[in-house]
């Protein structure tokens, strides 16, 4: 079972998790970095750390690559298509960047001139 989530300013405790069995999966598209006080946003990051130490599997939607750098894994999908899977460190590693941002537009351009 899937739950989505919108994150915006809501208060942690509002933050649905759908629970059935031994796997747990949230679906959650997060849209803080912009619009959320850092606290908000420690206290988010914070409960999903929980939510993953007892074994909920959190899925975290965002554009914006310092949330992509706080997961566990990064899935880059452009055009429908799958650019990378992989952990955050490995992609910085990879393309030779420190920066989330450049390393995916690294990817991205890469796999387009092998087109």
């Amino acid at each position: 079972m899937t739950v989505e989530v919108t994150v915006a300013a809501i208060e942690i405790e509002d933050l649905v998790v759908a629970r059935g069995g031994r796997t747990v999966l949230a679906g959650l598209t997060v849209m803080v970095a912009g619009g959320a006080d850092p606290i908000l946003r420690e206290e988010l990051w914070a409960r999903f750390r929980e939510l993953t130490e007892g074994g909920t599997t959190v899925l975290v939607s965002s554009h914006v690559m310092d949330e992509a750098g706080r997961c566990d894994r990064l899935l880059l999908v452009r055009g429908g298509e799958v650019v990378v899977d992989d952990t955050p460190a490995a992609v910085r590693q990879r393309t030779g960047s420190d920066d989330l941002d450049q390393a995916f537009l690294t990817l991205i351009r890469d796999r387009e001139r092998a087109a």
